[in-house]
């Protein structure tokens, strides 16, 4: 019988298995990407960790012992460190194959900027009527306002926004059967007074928008170091 103490880290193991094992498909290539790759997910990844650590101290969240091996760094169990790097991964491998179908839609057109304004307002308003809830607050304002900014200085049309939009939408799949796994159960476990308790099945609303803001930190990051 499977251990229960490595359920997380399995699933994250089972994250990264498939992406990395095709980045070395000749159609795809995606291992000539991994320098801009690297520094970009070890960048977004030091961010997010000392947030997350910042957050478990505050408990606004906790991780159940039952379903982790014991490996900490800090107050982080060693899969929650390696969620930050293999889950990235995951989305760029997707971002990077979507090139030969949307590579034509490069710049930040007004369309994408309006979308985009639209987007930040609904989350600057959101994040600021609950700012006393911190995963809530903190997590739409931040990410509202890195995506106002990303969207309307000359470096965001380095970005490719609607290849980041589509490839965001379709990464939602992955990310509800692993948020779905970690969530139900559970793996993570999150304090209600900090967030809204709306669920996507098990998952709270914010992680939609954390996820976002994790995608968009590594695409932004990726971009920057590959065109430099």
């Amino acid at each position: 019988m499977l251990n229960e103490h490595f359920y997380y880290l399995i699933i994250d193991i089972a994250c990264l298995s498939f992406p990395f094992l095709f980045s070395f498909h000749p159609a795809i290539r995606f291992y000539k990407e991994w320098k801009p790759i690297f520094k970009a997910l070890c960048i977004t990844a030091f961010l997010f960790i000392v947030w997350d650590e910042w957050f478990t101290i505050m408990d606004v969240w906790s991780f159940n012992p039952k379903y982790i091996t014991g490996l900490y760094l800090g107050h982080l169990p060693i899969e929650e460190i390696l969620f930050f790097l293999f889950i990235p991964y995951c989305l760029m491998f997707m971002y990077h194959c979507s090139v030969r179908y949307f590579n034509s839609f490069t710049e930040s057109g007004k369309t994408i900027r309006y979308l985009n304004t639209l987007a930040t307002v609904i989350m600057l308003l959101i994040g600021f009527n609950n700012i006393h809830k911190w995963y809530t607050g903190f997590t739409f304002i931040i990410t509202g306002i890195l995506l106002i900014i990303l969207s309307f200085i000359p470096y965001g049309k380095r970005i490719n926004w609607k290849r980041f939009w589509i490839i965001y939408a379709f990464g939602l799949i992955p990310f509800f059967i692993v948020n779905g796994l970690l969530t139900s159960i559970p793996i993570v476990v999150y304090n209600n007074q900090e967030n809204l308790f709306i669920r996507l099945t098990t998952i709270p609303i914010e992680d939609t928008i954390y996820n976002l803001l994790l995608f968009l930190c590594n695409v932004s990051l990726y971009e920057w170091f590959r065109k430099k």
